[in-house]
C-alpha cells in the first residue's frame, strides 16, 4: 500500500488530491511542524529535508511534491491525469509544472520562510514585500494564459497541473492576497471550477481545510 506522509494545507495536498482522483488504496501518516517527528531519526531516512510530502511506493521513496505527482500520474496512463507521453500537450504540462515549481513556489518560500533569507528582522520585511511582488507578477502570467479561454492551462484537459495549482492559488491567499487574486479574474473563476470538485473536497476534509475560492 502506498505510503503519503502529509501536514495539512501543505505542499503534500496536491499529491493527497491524486490519491484520491486514482482511487488507489493509501494509507496517509501525518506529522507535526513542532513535535520532533519532521527531524526524527525515521523519518529522515527516507527524507533528509526534513520536509513533506514524502511517498513510499513498495521499494521507491520519493519526495518533492511535483515528482510525486508526476509519478502518480505515471503510475495510470489511463487515468488522463496527464496528456499523452510526447505529446505537445504533455510538454505544456512540464512547462507549467515547472514554472510552478521553480518559479512561483520558490519565491512563496521567501515570504514564508523569510527569516531565512536575511540576517535582520527589517532584511526580512524587504524580502517579504520581494516575495510578493514577484508571486504577483507570475500569478498574473497564469492569469493570462488563460485569457484566450482555455479551460484548462494545458487546453481542454484537466490535469495535475491543475490541482497543483489549487495548491499554490491556497498559499497565495494565505500570503494576504485574496484581492489580487480576485483582480485575475480568468484565474481566479478557473480555482473556482478546481475547488468544486469532489475529490479536491474529499481530500479538504481529511485534511480539515477549508474552502477559499466563490465565485
Amino acid at each position: 500500500m502506498l505510503k503519503l506522509f502529509y501536514l495539512p494545507d501543505t505542499a503534500s495536498l496536491a499529491p493527497h488530491i491524486i490519491l484520491n482522483r486514482l482511487g488507489v488504496a493509501h494509507e496517509l501518516i501525518q506529522m507535526g511542524k513542532d513535535d520532533g517527528s519532521l527531524a526524527g531519526e525515521d523519518y529522515l531516512k527516507i527524507n533528509p529535508n526534513r520536509r513533506v510530502p514524502t511517498l513510499i511506493d513498495g521499494d521507491l521513496v520519493l519526495f518533492e511534491s511535483a515528482a510525486i505527482c508526476l509519478h502518480l500520474a505515471d503510475s495510470d496512463p489511463d487515468s488522463g491525469l496527464m496528456p499523452p507521453l510526447g505529446s505537445a500537450k504533455r510538454a505544456t504540462a512540464y512547462k507549467w509544472l515547472i514554472f510552478m515549481t521553480n518559479s512561483i513556489q520558490a519565491d512563496m518560500m521567501l515570504y514564508f520562510y523569510k527569516e531565512r533569507f536575511s540576517k535582520t528582522a527589517q532584511g526580512a520585511e524587504e524580502v517579504r514585500d520581494v516575495a510578493i511582488e514577484r508571486v504577483s507578477t507570475f500569478m498574473s502570467r497564469l492569469d493570462d494564459a488563460l485569457s484566450d479561454g482555455r479551460p484548462f492551462l494545458c487546453g481542454g484537459q484537466k490535469t495535475i497541473v491543475e490541482d497543483y495549482l489549487l495548491m499554490l492559488g491556497r498559499w497565495y491567499v494565505q500570503m494576504g492576497q485574496e484581492e489580487q487574486l480576485k483582480s485575475m479574474a480568468h484565474l481566479y473563476a478557473l480555482l473556482c471550477v478546481l475547488e468544486d470538485d469532489h475529490f479536491v473536497q474529499q481530500t479538504y476534509d481529511g485534511e480539515g481545510c477549508q474552502p477559499l475560492f466563490r465565485c
